[in-house]
């Protein structure tokens, strides 16, 4: 048997495919796992989404049960709420009522001053009197309290030109 060129280069290609064949077998292999790992994942990940998707329904149903429970409470509290409106309305009336009344005796007093400082004059004058022509109980026997010196010079005799109001001062 004689080995030809021809046959040489026969065997080279039969051996070149030989070692593609191996080669190819082991990528084919390697793609086989790759692609059986990717499908298990796959097949995870679908399981947990389907957990995740019951629980956020779950989670929308009782996010829509808390959203009519608020809507109805805020209902209920629309009257209350034009309750608390119409008392603050209410207040300012008074208030503005009250700064009207105190306006007006203000002005009153301001106009009336002198007539109200000869008042408090005569009313002191008055009270000075009765307290020195007050008749004693008969009925309670108690002893007369000591004055002191100081209650001794204070009582000085009241007259309505001794007393002055912030009037007068000047």
């Amino acid at each position: 048997m004689e080995i030809t060129l021809g046959g040489i280069a026969g065997l080279i290609a039969a051996l070149a495919f030989v070692v593609l064949v191996i080669f190819l077998a082991r990528v084919l292999s390697n793609v086989n796992r790759t692609l059986e790992s990717v499908a298990n994942t796959t097949e995870n990940l679908e399981r947990q989404l389907d957990g995740i998707t019951m629980e956020v329904t779950a989670l929308l149903h009782k996010t829509n049960r808390l959203v009519d429970n608020v809507e109805e409470k805020t209902e209920l509290l629309a009257p209350v709420a034009h309750a608390l409106d119409e008392l603050g309305t209410s207040l300012n009336e008074v208030t503005e009522s009250v700064r009207t009344v105190s306006t007006s005796v203000h002005s009153a007093a301001d106009e009336n001053k002198e007539q109200i400082a000869q008042a408090v004059r005569w009313g002191s004058v008055a009270v000075e009197l009765f307290k020195k022509n007050k008749p004693e109980s008969s009925t309670t026997k108690e002893r007369p309290r000591r004055r002191t010196r100081r209650e001794k010079k204070a009582e000085t005799p009241v007259s309505p030109d001794l007393i002055q109001t912030d009037d007068t001062i000047k």
